[in-house]
Formats: C-alpha cells, structure tokens, sequence
C-alpha cells in the first residue's frame, strides 16, 4: 500500500516531466528540419507528428520566424471540412502593393472550435494566441499572399458568422487586424452583415476553384502608413 501511495504521488509529476520532455524533443526536431529546409512551414503545420504542439507559444515563434512568401497551407488532408483556397493581395492608401508584409492568420475548424477538444482555448485571448488551426506566411514581391485551409465554422451556440483573423505586419505602415468573411454563409444576413460591414470586415464571394479545393475566394487588405 505504502509504494501504492508513493507511485501515485509522483505519477501526475513524472507525467508533467515526460510531456515536457516530449514537446521540447518535437521543437528541436521542428527547429532543425526547418533550419536545414529540409522542410516548409506548411509541411510541419500539417505533419501530424506536431499536431500536439500547436498550442504552445515556442512552436508558434518557430513557424513566425521561419515563415515565407509561399502558399501557406494549415490543414492537414483528412482535416474535416471544405477544402478553400484564400487569395489576398496587400496594398498601401495609394494602390501600391507591399511585398514582405507579415501576415497572422488563424481559425476555428470546421464545427466551430479553436482549440482541439473545446471551441475556445482560454477563452477569446487564448484563441489569438494558441489556435489550432494557425500559421505565418509573408507576402510576395506582388504584395500577395495564398492560405490552403478548410473553410471555418461560426462558434457554436452563437449567431457570429464564420471567419479567418488576419493581422498584418509591415514595415512603414499600422498594424493592420480584421477578420475575412464569406458571403455565402448563411449567418451573414440582415442585421449582423449589417455590423460586419460597420466594422470593416472583409466579405467575398466564393470564387471558382480547381481541385482539391472547393471554394476560392479572394480580400484586398490596404495599409495604412504611420
């Protein structure tokens, strides 16, 4: 009885040790891999090996820092949900484009939930900074950037209607935060589009896309300059 009651003393320690034992091993490995370009910040946002570090602010500064003007894909292949295509070009007041601005972007899946196992992580401030469904991306010499996802749920229990927040980054200008819409949803109506549009939120209509995605839909976000 008495190495009964020592064991389970110590297990929720030991087990605390070993995960994060684990994490640290999985950032390392992230680090390196991406270090070396032996691997893209897509293709370690959608390696299921990291799946459970996602949350954690080290490896969310790795995908920051490493990030790049390539299409960014966040979902993994059997991620549930419509499979979307996000086009977006950044410009300033005057219409000229802004290449190396960069872009934050994160979601809730497909029924509505930010975090893996809730709808939010920490509540709304959680959410911003340990998304599941997240990632980094820079805009290209055109000032354009491409994000691969699933399109994203409303929360449930909620009328909001779904949405991807981006922040934006560059240097000269504000710091740029809003959320994209999508016009075919069916939250968007009457008086709560009425609000979106007050509050400068970006609306497209789906666009035509070619496989694997279902949907394309493209925003023009316009910096302004400090």
């Amino acid at each position: 009885m008495k190495a009964f009651l020592i064991a389970a003393f110590f297990l929720p320690f030991s087990l605390s040790v070993i995960a994060q034992s684990d994490t640290a091993a999985l950032l390392a490995q992230a680090e390196s891999k991406l270090r070396s370009s032996s691997a893209t910040v897509s293709s370690i946002l959608t390696d299921k090996t990291y799946i459970s570090v996602h949350p954690h602010i080290p490896f969310r500064k790795l995908i920051k820092k490493y990030s790049s003007d390539k299409a960014l894909t966040i979902t993994t292949d059997d991620e549930p949900g419509k499979k979307i295509k996000v086009l977006c070009t950044v410009k300033n007041e005057a219409g000229q484009t802004i290449a190396d601005a960069l872009v934050y972007l994160y979601q809730t899946d497909s029924r509505g939930w930010y975090a893996a196992d809730a709808p939010h992580v920490q509540m709304y401030e959680g959410d911003m900074r340990h998304a599941r469904l997240f990632g980094y991306v820079k805009t290209n010499k055109q000032g354009q950037f491409e994000l691969h996802t699933v399109k994203p749920s409303g929360y449930p229990q909620s009328d909001l209607p779904a949405h991807i927040h981006v922040h934006v980054t560059a240097n000269g200008y504000q710091s740029y935060i809003n959320e994209f819409l999508f016009d075919d949803d069916e939250r968007l109506v009457g008086n709560i589009r009425a609000n979106a549009q007050r509050n400068d939120f970006i609306i497209s209509k789906p666009e035509k896309a070619t496989d694997p995605f279902q949907q394309q839909f493209s925003y023009t976000i316009t910096l302004a300059k400090y």
